[in-house]
């Protein structure tokens, strides 16, 4: 059962940081994070959850400007990686931007050799993306989003715990498991994505002892 800090939270640091993105990495509670990542204006990868950032569309402006308002782009996340971690990529993209950012992402990421797992709600993205290059590639699944999808041809699947099915046989992420209760409802062969890693891995221990 490994456990991914939900973008990159430690628990100190802010979420989709680079602060908190390496302190997960170099944590000993953690088998690898799992980040968010958007394109630009200028076509670069920032990191951000949502489509905006104090007030301004990240698709409409420029990585100089986000960077300097404190978000970092994917390349300053990987020059900093220095294990084989897992390192779990939500693509956040427009069925417009599919190619481009397919196109940017790989551009970037063959150039670091990590242990790379690309997920996205984005089924067109996922399909398009395993298609072309051999990185293992996943769908986000949950309760009303993709849940006809559940078996497909990916490397994995990303999926909500209050959505119950799931495949035995293909490796499998939970989330969002914070709590003893979240994770008493999932089955032993999945994988955990959680935004307290420590507090989990001590439940997990906890479990081990019975």
């Amino acid at each position: 059962m490994k456990i991914i800090a939900h973008r990159g939270n430690d628990g100190v640091h802010k979420e989709n940081s680079l602060e908190a993105i390496i302190s997960s990495l170099n944590d000993k509670y953690t088998d690898g994070v799992e980040f968010d990542i958007r394109l630009t204006k200028d076509n670069k990868l920032i990191i951000n959850h949502d489509p905006f950032y104090n007030g301004n569309y990240i698709r409409h402006t420029n990585a100089v400007k986000l960077q300097k308002l404190g978000l970092n782009t994917l390349e300053e996340i990987l020059n900093n990686v220095h294990n084989n971690k897992i390192i779990m990529i939500e693509i956040k993209v427009d069925d417009k931007d599919i190619k481009i950012m397919s196109k940017k992402l790989i551009g970037i990421i063959k150039r670091y050799n990590l242990n790379y797992y690309i997920c996205s709600f984005n089924y067109k993205f996922i399909k398009h993306f395993k298609s072309k290059y051999k990185i293992k590639s996943g769908l986000i699944i949950s309760v009303k989003i993709n849940n006809k999808y559940l078996n497909n041809n990916f490397d994995f699947n990303s999926i909500n715990y209050s959505y119950r099915k799931s495949i035995p046989t293909k490796e499998t992420f939970r989330w969002t498991i914070n709590t003893r209760q979240e994770l008493d409802k999932i089955d032993k062969y999945e994988n955990i994505i959680t935004d307290k890693p420590k507090q989990i891995y001590k439940f997990i221990k906890e479990q081990e002892q019975f």
